[in-house]
């Protein structure tokens, strides 16, 4: 059985690195959850849950940031003396910490910053205090104000603030560097769905709170069922996820019901034609997973049967406790009588176990004259045996048709079926029961006789089984008979079942022949379980007259959960 489980991947394609091994970067390079989805999976929902870490999980904005100094540089030069430089880096979050470091060649005199912060506005003071140190041992700490862009100022340590209303006095400085901290949960996230920019199907515009988990659940299944393969074919889905500035995720779980479609039978054909004989039965099997209970069952069903009725339907068992036994000089026969108009027999069916590897003899239909088969056999009524076995002794029983050239019609008066084996040995079982369906005393058996020589005469076999009781049902010869109707009628539909290993459910189909069975009520045909090879699901038809039985349109629909902890791992 092919796997069904979508497959799922987390690849992160930027270049950011983690600040430690328990976080995975998302940024404008993008997160992104590759599916890859099996043929016959269908979605029904997907949740995507993604967790910020908490605020002692830094990242430092000033790599990824624009710089603008006093001196025009992009990029700091240690050489050139400056007098302020700015940050941008695009994206409201709050900072955590600022490091502003000088070199350590030429000395300088002792440098205050003084910050301002902006959101693409003016420039304000974030804190009561208007400087911070500049080659502190420890970063200097920032309030967690949000901001997109942060501006320092260097003036000389010893200045005071000057009055309100005086242009500030700012001291030329060399900068080696500068580390500006803010907490690594993303500024904000959008996601796609789709190969390239994808379709927008999520946004949040601001920054995720310290552990804050965001589940993307409803949006996210309408996303991917617009973007799913059609008609249950295999594909890939892919989801992205971005940041507008670099963020960090320590989880990113996803949750996936899914539905296994399964439309094609064991041998991976879309529709099955069985042949059934009389009152048999005949099966279709779906491979299924034995651990997974189904959701839906979807079949149709169409017959087309021979045109007959049968009015004696036994079912001897596999080994008789008694049978005639017809050859080496003996023979048997088996009386009927029709309590009513019937129509011709179509052909009669005996229930046969071969004693040697060949058997030749004939099977004749006779009149009734004193209780006895008339010498001669009705005209047309005599139709050869010829039974060849393959393999070794013993041979089962079974059903053997015994078909005349054209159906015989026999009356209402009482008529026998004789069985004469003229080379080698058979057993035809008797049987003290019968089951009469659908016009019960249509037909009914009568005496079993048989014969030890070819002129002989006809002796009665004994009455009930060995043990049985004085007044038990007489023995008659185990046989079939197949009557033409004689009105036309449609034959009796199939009994349909569904069987599970060893849960048998009932089924009946619609008038136009369709099944469809819901959770509900398969509630009973509960998943095997167990070890080994998993039992098929088979759906057995059930019929009292042979024909040709068609079963298509099969749809088995099986619930499926996957829970992909794709980070950590």
């Amino acid at each position: 059985m092919s796997d069904t489980r979508v497959g799922a991947t987390l690849t992160y394609t930027g270049t950011a690195t983690p600040p430690t091994a328990a976080q995975i970067p998302v940024d404008t390079a993008g997160l992104v959850v590759a599916l890859e989805v099996p043929a016959g999976v269908a979605l029904v929902r997907a949740a995507l849950t993604v967790r910020a870490p908490s605020d002692d999980v830094t990242v430092n904005l000033s790599p990824t940031a624009t710089l603008a100094t006093s001196g025009g540089q992009t990029v700091l030069d240690p050489a050139q003396p400056i007098t302020w430089l700015s940050l941008d880096w695009g994206a409201r979050r709050p900072l955590s910490s600022v490091d502003v470091r000088l070199p350590t060649s030429p000395t300088q005199t002792e440098k205050k910053g003084r910050l301002s912060v902006a959101e693409g506005g003016a420039w304000y003071p974030p804190t009561p205090s208007d400087t911070v140190s500049v080659n502190a041992v420890a970063p200097a700490p920032l309030p967690g104000i949000l901001a997109s862009r942060l501006l320092v100022e260097f003036v000389e340590a010893s200045s005071a603030p000057p009055p309100v209303g005086t242009p500030k006095t700012l001291a030329a400085t060399q900068v080696a560097s500068i580390a500006l901290r803010a907490p690594a949960r993303p500024p904000d996230l959008t996601a796609t769905v789709g190969v390239g920019a994808g379709a927008l199907f999520f946004h949040h515009a601001l920054p995720l709170l310290p552990r804050q988990e965001l589940v993307l659940e409803d949006a996210l299944s309408d996303a991917l069922q617009r973007a799913w393969p059609v008609d249950l074919k295999s594909g890939a889905v892919a989801v992205a996820l971005r940041s507008s500035g670099l963020g960090m995720f320590d989880r990113v779980q996803l949750v996936m019901d899914t539905l296994e479609v399964i439309q094609r039978w064991s041998d991976g054909a879309e529709s099955q034609t069985l042949a059934v004989n009389t009152d048999s039965s005949v099966s279709a099997r779906v491979t299924v997973p034995r651990d997974r209970a189904l959701s839906e069952v979807r079949f149709h069903i169409q017959h087309q049967l021979h045109d007959e009725d049968l009015p004696l339907a036994p079912r001897p068992p596999s080994m008789p406790a008694l049978s005639h036994h017809c050859g080496s000089g003996y023979s048997a026969a088996q009386a009927f009588r029709a309590t009513r108009a019937t129509g011709p027999l179509a052909a009669l069916d005996l229930h046969l176990r071969p004693l040697t590897r060949r058997v030749v003899g004939t099977l004749a239909f006779h009149a009734d004259v004193h209780d006895r088969p008339d010498d001669a056999p009705l005209a047309g009524g005599s139709i050869p045996l010829l039974l060849e076995q393959e393999g070794s002794a013993p041979w089962a029983s079974r059903w053997v048709a015994f078909t005349p050239g054209k159906p015989l019609a026999l009356g209402t008066g009482p008529w026998w079926a004789v069985l004469t084996v003229d080379e080698g040995d058979v057993l035809w079982s008797l049987t003290d029961h019968a089951e009469t369906t659908p016009t019960p005393g249509a037909l009914t058996p009568g005496t079993a006789l048989h014969r030890t020589e070819a002129m002989g005469p006809w002796l009665p076999r004994e009455n009930g089984l060995p043990g049985a009781e004085e007044d038990a049902e007489a023995l008659w010869a185990c046989s079939r008979p197949r009557l033409r109707p004689l009105t036309a009628m449609p034959p009796p539909p199939p009994r349909l079942q569904l069987r599970w290993g060893a849960k048998v459910l009932d089924v009946t189909a619609r008038e136009d022949g369709s099944v469809a069975l819901d959770a509900k009520a398969l509630a009973t045909l509960t998943p095997p379980g167990g070890t080994g090879s998993p039992p098929p699901l088979e759906v057995l038809v059930q019929s009292r007259v042979a024909g040709d039985i068609t079963l298509s349109g099969l749809q088995v629909v099986i619930p499926q959960r996957e829970t992909y902890a794709l980070f950590p791992r």
